[in-house]
């Protein structure tokens, strides 16, 4: 009898450390050592260069109200829950108790309110632009606000909530000139040690941070901007992964290597053939026309890329999201590209085979690159031969992404102006996150078009701009978003090209707890929250999210495992005593 009560007592207790989630103890890493390739500068909100894997960075170190899940869907996270109204003009929040800045100090519900006003007063264009939308941000309580809408945004829950990092007040509100903060502190799971310009990145983990302190208990980034060099350290364990997809080519060698792992999924980046709009002959519709009539795509993907890509849409918009207008064709066509440069005038006029402009302007154009990247330097080359087919005269220029960068968008800031003639360039995934975006892409007032490089203008495509800003009915605004991707495709300020697959290279015995978020890859602040405090938050909304209120997973998942252990128990209980019974009557027997 004593036997078995111990057998039983060793089977509830294997039961219980089992499927209790909180006994899952998940690796601990003393050092993981990420490559990136360039330097994001000093990683503020204000700083930092790139959307991938910059902002990224930014994002171990700053929260959001809301954070975006794998799948690109706004979830809860600084925001214990919200509730947002039947017009959509007020959001109702909760914030979680009990989190910190880095320096120790509370962060309030004040907090959140100086960051709105912080982003309006001191502009930084995508941040500050999805913020204007607020009327009024009124603090309830220690725990509640509200921000109060001029007028109802669909995409509210994305950009500013999912994407704007809440500012400390008693930091920032001494910084007259956030262009050149320095002092990274924030609320986030990581705590930024220290900062080699050029050469890595340190950051230890917060372990004090609300949702549970990182297994990866430090963090550093060193910054290798060779991709040749940035693989062959991954082969050689000097580092332990890296944030770029790895180079078509190289593919099959990393998935036959036994010591690295390979995490592939589709990518929402834009590769595309950027025009500067502003200056002559890329000003002229019929040129970007003949040129976009150049350009085969899928000899890109498949030459260039292996494979390992999509397609772009002539109308920027990526073919997998819903709001992707399937009606448009394009077809790539040489003889049709040289006849649209004849009627407009484009002819080679002294017989040195390449055209002139109308009035006999010689024409040559340099297309700059990153000289860090081997596909777009091969896209770009392999343009330039098309473009020479057809007579513009074009030269590639390869260079550093910190000397691109200044040429094509000066300090950021498209106000400032351009000073080039063509680009290959990407966008990061998040410009194809919801299709809104395209009015920053395109839109000719820089307030408004904050990302439009090219300094395009169309009266026409603002006008469809400031229209579906105005509309929120989904089939009315699925129809603006259609119409503005045919005039995109008609009037080709930029050419999409392809979209790259991601494809991340890690190893798995230094870390294997990545989560791969759709269109960006395992670089990402889910990746490094405890497993057990990241899942993301079961909403309970209506459909088309601008009413309803959203509770967090734990709520729901705690009361169902304590079920769950409960008839366990239970199920244990009665086994034990059917077993107890038998014994018993096998001894009377006897």
């Amino acid at each position: 009898m004593a036997k078995f009560l111990i057998r039983f007592l060793l089977a509830f207790i294997i039961f219980l450390t089992s499927f209790h989630p909180s006994a899952y103890a998940e690796k601990k890493v003393d050092v993981m050592k990420i490559a990136i390739p360039k330097d994001e500068n000093t990683l503020t909100p204000y700083t930092y260069v790139t959307g991938y894997p910059g902002l990224d960075l930014v994002h171990l170190v700053y929260d959001t109200l809301l954070q975006l899940d794998e799948k690109n869907t706004p979830q809860p996270w600084l925001a214990k829950d919200y509730k947002v109204s039947e017009d959509g003009k007020t959001y109702d929040f909760t914030l979680h108790e009990n989190i910190k800045w880095h320096d120790g100090k509370p962060l309030t519900v004040d907090d959140i309110k100086f960051t709105v006003d912080y982003f309006i007063k001191n502009p930084k264009s995508r941040f500050t632009n999805p913020l204007k939308v607020i009327q009024e941000v009124s603090i309830t309580d220690d725990s509640h606000f509200k921000f109060i809408l001029s007028e109802a945004d669909p995409n509210f829950l994305i950009q500013p909530l999912a994407d704007v990092p809440i500012l400390p007040k008693h930091i920032w509100e001494a910084v007259s000139n956030p262009n050149e903060a320095t002092n990274a502190i924030g609320s986030g799971p990581y705590i930024l040690e220290d900062y080699k310009t050029g050469q890595f990145y340190k950051m230890k983990a917060n372990k004090d941070y609300f949702k549970g302190a990182s297994p990866v208990q430090q963090l550093i980034f060193p910054i290798i901007e060779d991709p040749t060099a940035m693989f062959t350290a991954l082969k050689a364990k000097e580092v332990d992964a890296i944030s770029s997809s790895i180079t078509p080519e190289v593919v099959s060698e990393f998935k036959s290597n036994p010591n690295l792992k390979i995490e592939e999924g589709p990518g929402f980046s834009t590769t595309l053939f950027q025009f500067n709009a502003e200056k002559y002959p890329m000003s002229e519709k019929s040129f970007r026309q003949a040129v976009a009539y150049a350009i085969d795509n899928q000899y890109l993907v498949d030459t260039v890329t292996l494979g390992f890509a999509q397609t772009g849409s002539p109308g920027f918009i990526h073919p997998s999201s819903p709001f992707y207008n399937k009606d448009l064709s394009f077809k790539p066509d040489m003889n049709k590209a040289k006849d649209i440069l004849d009627q407009a005038g484009f002819v080679d006029k002294d017989g040195d085979g390449f055209r002139e402009g109308a009035n006999g302007e010689k024409i040559k154009l340099v297309n700059l690159v990153y000289s860090t990247s081997p596909l777009r330097i091969r896209t770009a080359e392999i343009i330039t031969e098309w473009l020479k087919d057809i007579g513009i005269n074009v030269e590639v220029r390869a260079m550093d992404a910190t000397t691109v960068d200044s040429l094509v968008w000066p300090d950021f800031d498209v106000s400032k102006g351009r000073n080039f003639d063509l680009a290959l360039w990407s966008w990061s995934n998040t410009m194809q996150l919801f299709p809104d975006r395209m009015i920053e892409l395109f839109h000719s007032d820089p307030s408004i078009g904050s990302v439009n490089i090219g300094g395009y203008k169309n009266k026409e495509f603002d006008d469809l701009s400031k229209e579906l800003s105005q509309t929120y009915e989904s089939s009315k605004r699925t129809e603006i978003i259609k119409n503005m991707q045919e005039f995109v495709a008609d009037e080709f300020p930029i050419v999409p090209l392809y979209h790259d697959k991601i494809v991340n290279a890690y190893t798995p015995a230094v870390y294997d707890q990545f989560s791969f978020q759709e269109g960006k890859g395992i670089i990402n602040k889910l990746s490094f929250v405890p497993s057990s405090q990241s899942k993301t938050a079961t909403k309970n909304t209506s459909d088309d999210n601008q009413s309803g209120e959203v509770k967090t997973d734990t709520e729901n998942k705690g009361s169902n495992n304590s079920l769950f252990f409960l008839v366990g128990f239970i199920v244990l209980l009665i086994a034990g005593g059917i077993f107890l019974k038998q014994k018993s009557n096998k001894n009377t027997d006897v």
